[in-house]
Formats: C-alpha cells, sequence, structure tokens
C-alpha cells in the first residue's frame, strides 16, 4: 500500500520540479478547508508532528500550501558529520535545507509576503513544501486560507469572495478530498466548511468531516451523536480531534505524549467511540482513503496522461523548433500561409474565428468562437449579403408615374405597341437601382476576406508578429488592387447592360413569350402583329392556361381595345402593360446580376489575388535586409514552447511512474 503513496509523492514531484501545474492532470489530493480559528492549523501540525506554521491574528495563511510529508528511515548527512532525522525543503528554494520547524516558519511567511505583499490580500500560487520524518505517514496535504466572512484591519472588502473562490477551485476537483474542519464549540448547523463542502460534493461521497476541540463540547447526547455521525452526512466519516492547548505549545509537550492524553480522553468520555477518534486514526484514516482513490483513479490518471501528451506535443509541431536559418524560415512561413488561404477557400483547412461585431460577414456575431474557413466565410457573403441585398430592391420603385410618362411620350394615334425610347430609358433607370448595392457586396466581400487574412495568419504564422503583420499588410494590399479591377468589372457589366436592352433575352421570353412579340419588326410589322394577335385572342383566348401569360394576354387585349374603353380607361392598361415588362426584364437583369457579382469576386478577389499574393510576399520580404527581424518569436511563443516541452517531459515521466503501478 506504501508503493502507492510513493507513486504519487513522485508524481507530484515530477510535476513540481518542471514547474508546471497539476491542474491539467488533477491528482488525489487532500485538501484541508475550515473557517479562520477552527484548529485546521493544530490538526496538520499533529498530523505532521511538528509546529512549523506561523500564527497571528486574522489571515495567516494567505497562499495555498501543498504539504508533502514522506516517511524517511534514512538519515540525512548535513556535512561534518552531522545527521538529522527530519528535515524540510522548499521547492521555490532549491536543495537548501531546514531543520529547524522556526526556519520553517520564517520562510513561509518571507515567501507569502513577496507573492502577497505585507498587506492582508491572497495568493493562488502554491508554496510547496516536503517534510522527511520517520514517524510521519506519506501524505500530501493542501492547506488553503481560512473562510471569512468580515474583513478586519487591513483585508480587502471582499476577502470572503477572493477565499471562497479558491477554496471552491481546489475542492470541486473530482479527484479532491475534503476534510471539512469545524470547531466542536459551534453548532455543527453553521458549519462554513461542511456548507461548501456541500456545494460541490452534495452527496458527501468525498468529504471526511473533522470536529475539532472536542474538549470544549458539552457533555451529553447530543455530542455523541455527533461524534457517532448521525448528524452530518459525510460518506468518508467524522472525526473528532483535541487541540493542542496553551501550555503543551509553550511547553514543547511532544506530539506522542498529546497523542496518549487525546486517546485517554476519548476512551473516558466515549468509550464506544475512542478507536474512530483522535489524530491517530485521523491520520491513519487518510492515508486509506488517499489509497484506495488513488487505486481507483489510476486508470482514468493513465488516459488523462496520455490525452495530455497528445496535446502537448501537438502544440509543440504547431510551434516548431527555433530555426537557425531565417531566409529558409521566412519561405516555410510565406509557404504555408498561402497554402492554407487557398485549402480555406476550398474549405480544407479551417481556422478560429473569434465571435464579435466584426462587419465582415465571415465573422461570427453570436459572440462565440467557431471553426470557420474562407470558402464557408465568402458563400455566407454570396447568400446573406449579395443575394438577399440585390434581392430587397423594388423591381417597380419609382414607377407610380408611369401613366403619366406615357401620356407625355404618345403619339397623335393611339398606340397598337409599346413604346421602344421609353420602355428601354425606363428599364435603365431601373438596372441603375442595382449599381449601389452589387459594389456594396463587393465592399463587404473585401471586408471578409481582410477577416480571413486575419485569422489565417492567425493560424499558421501568429509566432511571428512581425512578419504577420507585415504579410497582413501586403496581403490588404494586393486584395485592394484586385477590389479595384472587380469594382470596374462590374460596373462594366452595369453600363452593358443599360447600353442595349435585349428583349430576345431566352429568360425574358421565357417568364412571357407573347411579351417578345411588342418589340419586333418595322412599325408596319409591328402593327399586323398586333392586330393578328388582337384577332387571335378575341377568338380564342381561355383563362387559365397558364399563369404569366394568362396575365399578358387580359393587358393585351385591354390595351388593343382603345374603342371600347374611354381614353383613361385605355391609359391605365398601357401603364399596366408597360409596368409589368419592366419588371420582367428588371428581374431577369438582376438574376444576371447575382450571379455576376459572386464570379466578379471569385475572380478577382479570390482566385486572382491567391495566385499572385506568393510572388508578391517573396518578391517584397526576401530580399529585406531586416530578414532576420520578421522571424524573431514573441515572448508569447516562448513562453508557450517552454511550457510545453517542460510539460510533455513532466508527462514521459508520469507515465513511466504509472507504467510501475500498473505492472505490479
Amino acid at each position: 500500500m506504501e508503493r502507492y503513496l510513493e507513486t504519487l509523492n513522485e508524481l507530484q514531484d515530477v510535476f513540481t520540479r518542471a514547474g508546471t501545474s497539476t491542474s491539467e492532470i488533477d491528482l488525489p489530493q487532500i485538501v484541508v478547508v475550515g473557517s479562520q480559528s477552527a484548529g485546521k492549523s493544530s490538526v496538520l501540525e499533529s498530523i505532521a508532528r511538528v509546529n512549523f506554521l506561523p500564527r497571528g491574528t486574522g489571515i495567516v495563511t494567505r497562499r495555498p500550501l501543498v504539504l508533502q510529508m514522506t516517511q524517511e528511515k534514512k538519515e540525512l548527512d548535513m556535512g561534518d558529520g552531522k545527521l538529522v532525522k527530519r528535515w524540510a525543503k522548499f521547492l521555490h528554494k532549491g536543495e537548501q535545507v531546514y531543520t529547524e520547524p522556526r526556519q520553517i516558519s520564517q520562510e513561509i511567511t518571507s515567501d507569502t509576503g513577496r507573492v502577497c505583499g505585507l498587506n492582508k490580500g491572497i495568493s493562488n500560487k502554491p508554496i510547496h513544501l516536503k517534510l522527511h520524518s520517520p514517524d510521519i505517514p506519506s501524505l500530501t496535504l493542501v492547506d488553503l486560507p481560512g473562510l471569512t466572512k468580515i474583513p478586519v484591519g487591513e483585508q480587502p472588502s471582499d476577502i470572503s469572495r477572493q477565499i471562497e473562490g479558491m477554496v471552491r477551485s481546489f475542492i470541486s476537483k473530482p479527484n479532491s478530498i475534503i476534510l471539512a474542519v469545524s470547531p466542536g464549540n459551534v453548532d455543527i448547523a453553521n458549519s462554513e466548511s461542511l456548507l461548501m463542502a456541500r456545494e460541490v460534493d452534495p452527496e458527501g461521497k468525498r468529504t471526511i468531516a473533522v470536529i475539532t476541540k472536542c474538549d470544549l463540547m458539552e457533555r451529553g447526547r447530543e455530542p455523541e451523536a455527533l461524534l457517532e455521525g448521525s448528524t452530518v452526512d459525510v460518506k468518508m466519516g467524522l472525526i473528532g480531534v483535541i487541540n493542542r492547548t496553551t501550555e503543551q505549545l509553550k511547553n514543547n509537550i511532544p506530539f506522542s505524549e498529546i497523542m496518549e492524553i487525546e486517546q485517554q480522553y476519548f476512551g473516558q468520555l466515549y468509550p464506544g467511540l475512542a478507536g474512530r477518534m483522535g489524530t491517530a486514526y485521523l491520520t491513519k484514516r487518510l492515508s486509506d482513503i488517499l489509497i484506495g482513490n488513488l487505486k481507483e483513479c489510476i486508470p482514468r490518471l493513465d488516459e488523462k496522461i496520455s490525452q495530455l501528451q497528445l496535446k502537448h506535443k501537438k502544440i509543440l509541431e504547431e510551434l516548431g523548433d527555433r530555426q537557425s536559418d531565417p531566409k529558409h524560415e521566412l519561405l516555410n512561413m510565406i509557404n504555408t500561409y498561402t497554402n492554407a488561404f487557398e485549402k480555406s477557400v476550398d474549405g480544407s483547412f479551417t481556422y478560429t474565428t473569434k465571435g464579435g461585431k466584426g462587419k465582415a460577414a465571415g465573422k461570427n456575431p453570436g459572440g462565440r468562437d467557431r471553426q470557420m474557413s474562407a470558402g464557408g466565410a465568402l458563400r455566407e457573403v454570396f447568400m446573406r449579403n449579395c443575394a438577399e441585398s440585390l434581392s430587397l430592391i423594388k423591381a417597380d420603385s419609382g414607377l407610380d408615374d408611369l401613366k403619366e410618362r406615357i401620356r407625355h411620350c404618345g403619339t397623335v394615334g393611339s398606340p397598337l405597341y409599346i413604346q421602344d425610347k421609353l420602355f428601354t430609358g425606363l428599364v435603365g433607370n431601373q438596372i441603375s437601382l442595382l449599381e449601389e448595392p452589387a459594389l456594396k457586396s463587393l465592399q463587404v466581400g473585401q471586408d471578409t476576406m481582410k477577416g480571413c487574412i486575419k485569422d489565417i495568419l492567425d493560424s499558421t504564422i501568429h509566432r511571428y508578429p512581425t512578419l504577420s503583420a507585415e504579410c497582413a499588410r501586403i496581403s490588404k494590399e494586393v486584395l485592394e488592387k484586385k477590389t479595384d479591377l472587380a469594382n470596374q468589372s462590374l460596373k462594366e457589366f452595369m453600363e452593358n447592360e443599360k447600353a442595349h436592352i435585349n428583349v430576345d433575352h431566352p429568360d425574358f421570353l421565357d417568364r412571357f413569350p407573347l411579351a417578345g412579340e411588342l418589340f419586333k419588326g418595322d412599325e408596319a410589322r409591328r402593327r399586323q402583329k398586333a392586330e393578328e394577335e388582337q384577332r387571335r385572342l378575341n377568338l380564342s383566348y381561355m383563362p387559365g392556361t397558364g399563369q404569366n401569360t394568362d396575365m399578358l394576354n387580359s393587358l393585351m387585349v385591354k390595351h388593343r381595345q382603345g374603342d371600347v374603353y374611354a381614353d383613361t380607361v385605355r391609359a391605365q392598361n398601357e401603364a399596366e402593360l408597360m409596368q409589368k415588362l419592366i419588371i420582367m426584364y428588371f428581374c431577369t437583369v438582376r438574376t444576371k446580376l447575382i450571379d455576376t457579382v459572386v464570379k466578379t469576386m471569385m475572380r478577382h478577389m479570390v482566385r486572382d489575388m491567391l495566385k499572385e499574393l506568393p510572388s508578391t510576399l517573396i518578391g517584397e520580404l526576401y530580399q529585406r535586409e531586416d530578414v532576420e527581424r520578421l522571424v524573431v518569436e514573441s515572448e508569447e511563443v516562448e513562453r508557450r514552447r517552454d511550457g510545453s516541452r517542460r510539460m510533455y517531459d513532466a508527462l514521459l515521466s508520469a507515465q513511466q511512474l504509472m507504467g510501475k503501478i500498473l505492472l505490479k
């Protein structure tokens, strides 16, 4: 059984020596929680059998203290023939050895002040203390600042919230065993430690309760019921202890004698419970609980260590090694960036885009980060911006006075066909309404591409901030040039559409097959066609033969029956027919324009840009005299690499230690 505790201590040593946190691993540990003056310090010192903790008023413990006790039978040679049985070491002091309890206490106070300052503030940064002694168990305890409700003296006004947050961060871990310390002379219903334990461990499966100051409890059935465990529901049990008196501390009474006095007390007052009370039993119980917890979580720990190995190996691969050839690294990074951009457009490379309120459609306005590709971002522009914005333009906008325009442009006789010049002019005006939203769609596409540039650079060459900034600048310059060409191309498309109104366009004729007949041939032929159509319609017109044809037939019949209807009715019919034809043609052009905007954007702002980008980047950056400066890593990258390297090495050592246990 001892080997499990030794392995746990070795695992903790591996990570503390590497200067890495064990929070990712979640090693089994016993966390001591209690209010100020609950007797936590007395319990810890009794288990460790040494008076090493600072004493005073208010908050004395202001940082987590990771107390790693190791049962060591061999004596330590201090030199000059001096051998010691008990000694201590601090992680932050390296190999310096402390043999006097007073020295240990002073160093705890000194390092706490160094990190937390001289006021009464607290810090999450732990102090690691390792004790070696022949008469202590191999056990690790984490002592936390005492819970308090009201700030005293120089304590921060939110000290209660700070301490509760720190305690909660330790006891909420699934592998943490909660040692909830409560004073026996206070109603257990008001125990702050048990209340906090219940928040994170409502069923009490990983909580052990310790009642201190049992000699100060009132005699009777209630204290006995409390010690029996019938009052508090904690699955790991409840143990009562007696704190050392001031006189015992002053006279430096040995811990062995104090434990004997403690055991005699419980034997006399609670003979039926004495075997399950006292510091000696608490120490054994904690060792058994920790061993059982470790044995239970060994498979999960081994799996977690393997997962973290892969995680940090991937981080190291992404960050790469420090390069000795700046120009080679420059070319490598440019190639990595441009290849990733091309793959991202095709959807085979994704990056993390930050949530926010960016203008680019590729940004995530919901506030959450998500995986995105440049192709996906551009598709959102095509669907959500381009198609939607152009579809919102009303085809009949500005045509309210159409009847008046027809009257002013009319001839002496009643017109039997659509007036070409008026129709052409009006259609041109309507087409012009599409130009501004189409150009705005290109602007949105440009903004989206700028966002893609940033996100892809952040995913590929973020380790070199200066190079990333230069690549972003050059990429945006190339994009700006290609956007100008796209704008020019789109404007030419609009001019072409307005220059010639093609009433023979198949999409236009497909919408209303009979409309084309109104625009064909010379005047005599058109008159003849119109008269023939009128006679045919008067003889064979039947409603319901097709929505588009029916509507147009109806308008044409009304248009040709000028002798029957009054002039105002005839003018209204002419206006309705003209409006319908304008809307037909407008919709035809809008459909073409949506497709043209997408293709123009993809050609100039995406494909041509990506084709030109590699050579432009190399041409501007490779010949610079300060290439070395471009590939200088950020401090953050160096910190991450060093941290992941230490963690990866520690995980390799931890895996070897786990292998020894699994094989036994």
